[in-house]
């Protein structure tokens, strides 16, 4: 299977959906909001984008700033990590985790074959680089591991279970070296 919009069902995958993140200690209303603040080299024009409750808004904002001179590798890793305090959100993480192994690509008509794959009759045949969709798989696949872990602990094979008689045999062992330390200081 394989998602290629980030609309209906999938809308939450969207960097413009509605999901508080926060980022150098400022709250903003979606990842596109935070994204785009961190093209501002100083912390109150980031703030600004704190305010602006419109993606749309904020992208255009974005858009005429002066990039930092390292944005290019900066913006990936910025990305990832908000792309990861909007997943820290326990419901968005299960959604998240209920699109299985689907292959996720951003979609898009826009020409933006960095951070997706655009399908317009002049892209269609480039390559893209699907950023957003690798992170989103990658968070995800971060996820399904924790959440393996966490059945692990908790589900039907109880991992205390398996170490009780070693904390049996520790405890039986400590109250018998307490009592022989006591006998042999009398």
């Amino acid at each position: 299977m394989e998602i290629t919009e980030f609309r209906g069902e999938y809308a939450f995958l969207s960097n413009f959906y509605k999901s508080p993140v926060l980022y150098d200690g400022i709250a903003y209303p979606c990842v596109e909001c935070a994204f785009q603040a961190q093209k501002c080299t100083d912390r109150d024009g980031r703030y600004n984008y704190s305010l602006e409750n419109n993606p749309v808004r904020a992208k255009m904002m974005g858009k005429k700033e002066k990039l930092p001179d390292d944005w290019d590798v900066r913006s990936v890793e910025i990305m990832e990590d908000l792309i990861r305090d909007k997943f820290s959100n326990p419901i968005l993480a299960d959604a998240l985790r209920k699109t299985g192994d689907a292959v996720i690509v951003e979609g898009n008509r826009w020409h933006d074959n960095k951070w997706g794959k655009c399908s317009c009759d002049r892209c269609r045949d480039k390559e893209s680089l699907n950023l957003m969709g690798k992170l989103l798989m990658k968070i995800r696949n971060e996820l399904n591991v924790v959440a393996a872990g966490e059945e692990f602990f908790t589900g039907p094979f109880k991992f205390d279970k398996l170490f009780q008689p070693l904390r049996d045999a520790m405890s039986v062992n400590t109250t018998r070296s307490k009592s022989i330390r006591m006998t042999s200081a009398n």
